[in-house]
Formats: structure tokens, sequence, C-alpha cells
């Protein structure tokens, strides 16, 4: 195999990579494109070597299962997803790959036999008319790619489809239904690439169709699926810890009523003594409950059982890791017509990104909800910055940024892929002060 034509070949198994790196280009790191291209580049110069080799073995097994492979590996990692979640887009890539390179080859053939052969045999290096329209056909589908993955790019960010795969939840029958016909795809071409140019064409646009649609089923099945339960579980959760909270809240009034009636009486006997054990032994134990049921009175301002729900879950929470949650809401606050699901997630990962960092420093917490006119709503939480960390607010919003030992780094990222013109973040640094500042258009 000539030097051009390794380097075809190594481009060919790098298309998926391109579309899937351009397409998903904000959880792209240099260490993840290193590790991708290496391998992409492995892969294909062992399937050349092994296909020289072994030429009696189909080179469906040298060509379409190791890349496949590499791609379902790799798309995962950069997603940080499972990789069942991501074979069944590898096989569609590769089919759809295997598609545009048909049509162009039929292209290229064309304008092979429109050009003199001569001359591009001169300036290629390829003397054998199959390698001069296989390179013309590769060369022409590099800008396809490039292109279709720029397109991809914007739909998936508008239907958070990276957030999506990370959050899905995978059964045993989505894997076997997505390793069924990766073997049924293996199969079909172990024969296919031994047909005609035309018949594999066929057999491209067939396997793209098929992949195609068992792909839109799958993410289609599992996000209505985890949409309606997440909706019907946090609802439920946040109605009921308000709920909870409401029966605290009225329980802390009759208390509170009748520890002054109780002591009014002391009082009214002049029972100074009397007055003194009552409180030592009767209301300072029971102090700390009534303060926190004190402390979180402004939700009633907030009319949204779900956001005041979480707000509740997120006090307790960040109380059990010793961080105080000051919640302050000193007007009516009435959200009307907001995606409840995407607020509460946003809401709910600005808190504990925040909770997070006051572990390690003042362990406090400002959440401040105001009305910055009819039709906007400012949630802004604040949280001090730890000692010895520095923080571009430029780069926080990238994927795998994180400050935090062992963490990943997708929580500020995963907002990203939620925001829309109704739901905005903003961030900025104020007086050693993180500021996430949540923006809701009504």
């Amino acid at each position: 195999m000539s030097a051009v034509l390794l380097a075809l070949s190594l481009i060919s198994g790098s298309y998926e990579m391109l579309f899937l790196m351009i397409g998903f280009r904000e959880y792209v790191t240099w260490r993840i494109a290193i590790v991708w291209v290496s391998l992409v580049m492995i892969t294909m110069s062992l399937g050349a070597v092994a296909s020289n080799l072994w030429p009696q073995v189909p080179l469906a097994y040298f060509w379409i299962i190791p890349i496949v492979c590499v791609t379902t590996f790799m798309s995962s990692r950069l997603l940080y997803t499972q990789w069942i979640l991501m074979l069944p887009v590898a096989i569609f890539l590769n089919a759809l790959k295997r598609l545009i390179g048909a049509i162009m080859g039929v292209v290229a053939k064309t304008l092979a036999h429109s050009a003199s052969p001569m001359l591009l045999r001169q300036a290629i290096g390829l003397h054998s008319t199959a390698d001069i329209n296989l390179f013309l056909a590769s060369m022409m589908m590099l800008p396809i790619i490039i292109t279709l993955g720029l397109l991809a790019h914007r739909w998936l960010v508008k239907v958070s489809a990276a957030d999506f795969l990370q959050r899905a939840y995978v059964n045993i029958s989505d894997y076997l239904l997505v390793i069924l016909f990766f073997a049924i795809y293996i199969m079909a071409y172990v024969f296919a690439l031994e047909w005609s140019v035309n018949a594999q064409t066929y057999m491209a646009i067939a396997a793209t169709i098929t992949f195609g649609i068992i792909g839109s089923y799958l993410i289609s099945n599992k996000n209505s699926h985890l949409n309606d339960a997440q909706l019907l579980l946090q609802v439920s959760n946040y109605n009921e810890l308000l709920s909870h909270h409401n029966r605290d809240l009225h329980l802390f009034k009759h208390d509170y009523e009748n520890i002054l009636l109780s002591m009014a009486a002391f009082i009214q006997n002049n029972d100074m003594p009397g007055l003194k054990r009552y409180f030592d032994t009767e209301v300072m134990p029971v102090r700390a409950t009534l303060n926190r049921q004190s402390e979180l009175n402004d939700l009633s301002q907030l009319d949204m059982p779900t956001v005041s729900g979480l707000i509740y879950a997120k006090y307790e929470a960040a109380s059990g890791r010793d961080v105080h949650l000051v919640v302050t809401i000193l007007e009516k606050i009435t959200l009307s017509d907001i995606p409840q699901i995407k607020v509460v997630r946003i809401l709910g990962n600005l808190l504990d990104n925040a909770t997070d960092a006051a572990v390690r420093t003042n362990h406090q917490v400002l959440l401040t909800v105001n009305n910055r006119d009819a039709h906007t709503t400012i949630f802004s939480i604040t949280n001090q910055i730890p000692i010895h960390e520095l923080i571009d607010v430029s780069v926080i919003k990238k994927s795998r940024f994180t400050t935090k030992p062992g963490h990943l780094g997708y929580g500020l990222s995963s907002i990203e892929q939620l925001i829309t013109d109704q739901l905005v973040v903003n961030y900025c640094i104020e007086e050693g002060n993180f500021i996430a500042e949540f923006v809701i258009k009504h």
C-alpha cells in the first residue's frame, strides 16, 4: 500500500471523530483529542497491515468493527456517558460516511473521466484509476463532513443532546437491541464490501436509514421516559418537602404562641426562677428548630411549589454539610409560563456548586430572589471563593472545568446546555465572592 493510500485510509477513519468533535466541541479537551487521534491512526494502520496479511478475512472485521469501537469508546468518554448510548451513533455515522463516500465515488469517477488521467496520475502520484477515484472522493468528503458537523452542533446544543446522554437510563433491552443490530450491520458488510460500488451504495442507504430510525427511536423513547419520570419525581418530591415545611411552619407558629403564653404566666406570677428554668429546659433545646423555621419564612413569598420545595431541600442538604443557606425573598415572586424542570435543574445545580465551595470556606451561601421588573425574576447565589483558588469567568462554562478534587467538571457546562433566551445565567466575581445570577424571563 502506497503512502498516499495509507494517508487516505487514516483520513477516512477520522470522519466520525471529526464530526463528533465538531458537533460536541464544547466538550473537547487536548487530552481527549490527542488520545482519539492516536487511537484512530493506530486502528487504521493495523487494519491496513491486517488486511494485507490475511486477505481471506472479510474486510469488515478490519475496517468497520475496530473504528466503530474506537468511536463508541472515545465519544462516551467525551460526553461522560454510557457506551451503549453512543454505539448506535457510531454505527449511524459509519453508515452515513459510507453513503457519502459512495456518492462522492460516483462524482469522483465522473470527474476523473472528464479530466486528463495522465495529469491526475502525475499530480497525485497514483496510477490505478480506482485509487485516483478513491483519492478524489476522500478529498470531497472532508468539507462535507465538516459542514455537517457544524450544522449538527447547532441542533445538538438546541436540544441539549449532551445533557440528555449524560442522564439517560439504560436497561437490558437496550443492550440487546443495539448489539443485535450491530451484529446485523457487520454481517451485512461482510458481504457488501465484496459487491460492486452501486450495490454498496444501496447497502449504505439502507444502513443509514435503518440505524437513523433505531437511533431516533432510542433517543426519543429515552427522552420521553426521562422527562416524564423526572417531572413526576421532582414535582412529587419537592411538593412533599414543601408540604412538610409548611406543616413545620404551622407547628412553629403554634409552639411560638404557647411559649409566649407560658412565659407570660411566669412573668404575671413574678416567678423569675421558674421562668429561667422554663427557658433553659424548654425554650433553649428547640431554639435551633425555631430559628430554622423562621429563616425559611420567606419561602411563602415564592409562588411556585417546585422551586420552593427545591430551595427547602437544598437548605436541608446544606445543613447536613454544616453550610448555612441564607434565603432572602423580600417581595412576592410569581413565576408563570416557565419550563419548571429546567428551572429546577439549573437552580439546583447552582446551589450545589455554591454549597460545595462553601464547605471549603465560610460555610455560608446567600440566595436572594427579587423581581427586576414585572416580567423578570433574578435568583442570585453568592458564595465565598476558597483561598488560593483562581477562577476565570470566561472559562468556567467549559466542559470539565472544576476546582473540586475528584470532580469531572460537568456542573456549569451542563447548565449551558439548559439555558435559553428565557433562562439566562451570568457569573461574576466581586470582593472574593463568586456570584451566579439566574435570570428568568416570564
